[in-house]
């Protein structure tokens, strides 16, 4: 779980998203508190409070709220507790033995003019053995989340696979998919996976569709910072600390980033269907069509998302993805939003770097010299588009640029 506070992760707006789908139950408990980056009493308290404020018409915020005290139970509470549990589990006649939580934490409320949380009462219910969980209250079984419109979320992932067989290697695939409608909304077919790509194909979806509210990866190095561990040895820097491009680039245009739990792949079964999708249309056309470059590879890429997306109907959905985005759309579901035209989109999609300014007034990158006239023994960042040009910015100030 993500040590910075909430409203610093993700949007109002995401979290709503969320919180929204987790109570209509179409998203399990476990799934919301993964994407929110939070525990699960956490998770009951942001929907309590959500609730009350939408019930009252007042502003749901992520701060700046009231510390509450309803985990802590005085002598005087629990005495009550005990009364009325042994009253459930041995003095009711119609109803004894059937615990209602949520009921009693209301009329714990009415009685003691304060919350409860129904988890709170439950442990002591057990704790004091007047309540054993039954095998039926197992979870409900969930086959899928659903978010409820075109970018609340994109998952994006990247697989390797011999896509392209008679070369004999193997390659990788970049795929971003919208959660809701199932859309693929991008696509690269690339030699060696690298931080460039996924930034190349982040702004090409960007620039087409707009922002989503989040991104959501696994916790692959090229999306999270994972520090050096040894036997003997650990990494002073953790698992957010590192200025990931994948992650910063996001974070500048306001998107949150949201990464699977290890060991969890199930989380990210939507994409994972696409590449097994692909898997077994790509190569086999790749080998009757004897490609062997990968410019050449990418059109039919392009040719099977396209059919894909305009032409067959999604087996969960029971709609086409891109007629289920169209009619969201018209619908006033979409949550994309446009990208701010004062942005310089070759400063966010660039590979950053520090690099300490000479005495001269010059640094040095990949052994050539770029003059830079200022802030000698100084930090300036420089900014990447390969092959094509060098950015050099003291904070926000662009202090040269150089053409590749």
């Amino acid at each position: 779980m993500g040590n910075h506070q909430i409203h610093k992760r993700h949007s109002l707006e995401f979290v709503e998203e969320v919180l929204e789908a987790f109570n209509e139950k179409r998203m399990t408990e476990e799934m919301a508190c993964e994407l929110l980056g939070i525990k699960r009493a956490r998770l009951y308290r942001l929907r309590r409070d959500w609730l009350r404020r939408k019930r009252r018409g007042e502003v749901f915020r992520l701060w700046n709220r009231p510390r509450s005290d309803f985990h802590r139970l005085s002598e005087e509470i629990e005495d009550w507790l005990h009364q009325e549990l042994e009253y459930i589990q041995n003095g009711a006649e119609v109803y004894r033995g059937r615990f209602n939580f949520a009921f009693l934490g209301e009329m714990a409320e009415k009685e003691f003019r304060r919350e409860f949380d129904r988890s709170v009462l439950r442990r002591f219910a057990l704790r004091h053995g007047y309540y054993h969980a039954l095998p039926e209250e197992k979870e409900k079984v969930y086959i899928r989340f659903e978010t409820s419109g075109p970018g609340a979320l994109f998952q994006h992932d990247s697989s390797q696979h011999g896509w392209l067989p008679l070369t004999r290697g193997k390659q990788w695939v970049i795929l971003t998919e919208d959660d809701y409608s199932r859309k693929v909304v991008g696509g690269q077919i690339v030699e060696e996976e690298s931080s460039w790509d996924h930034l190349t194909l982040a702004r090409g979806v960007m620039e087409r569709y707009g922002r989503p509210l989040a991104y959501y990866v696994d916790n692959h190095s090229i999306f999270r910072y994972v520090g050096y561990r040894s036997r003997y040895y650990t990494y002073l820097k953790g698992p957010d600390e590192g200025e990931i491009q994948f992650k910063r680039a996001l974070a500048s245009l306001g998107v949150g980033l949201i990464y699977t739990e290890k060991g969890a792949a199930q989380a990210k079964g939507k994409i994972e269907k696409r590449f097994d999708y692909l898997q077994r249309r790509l190569p086999p056309l790749c080998e009757r069509y004897k490609i062997m470059k990968l410019h050449n590879a990418q059109p039919i890429l392009e040719d099977l998302l396209g059919y894909y997306n305009d032409c067959r109907e999604h087996q969960e959905t029971g709609e086409i993805p891109s007629k289920r985005w169209e009619k969201a759309i018209r619908e006033g579901k979409g949550k994309l939003k446009g990208l701010d035209n004062q942005i310089d989109l070759d400063w966010v999609f660039s590979l950053h770097d520090t690099r300490r300014v000479k005495k001269d007034g010059t640094i040095m990158v990949k052994g050539t010299e770029y003059k830079v006239g200022r802030y000698p023994g100084q930090e300036v960042t420089i900014c990447l588009i390969p092959k094509m040009k060098l950015m050099i910015y003291k904070g926000e100030e662009k202090l040269a640029e150089y053409h590749l």
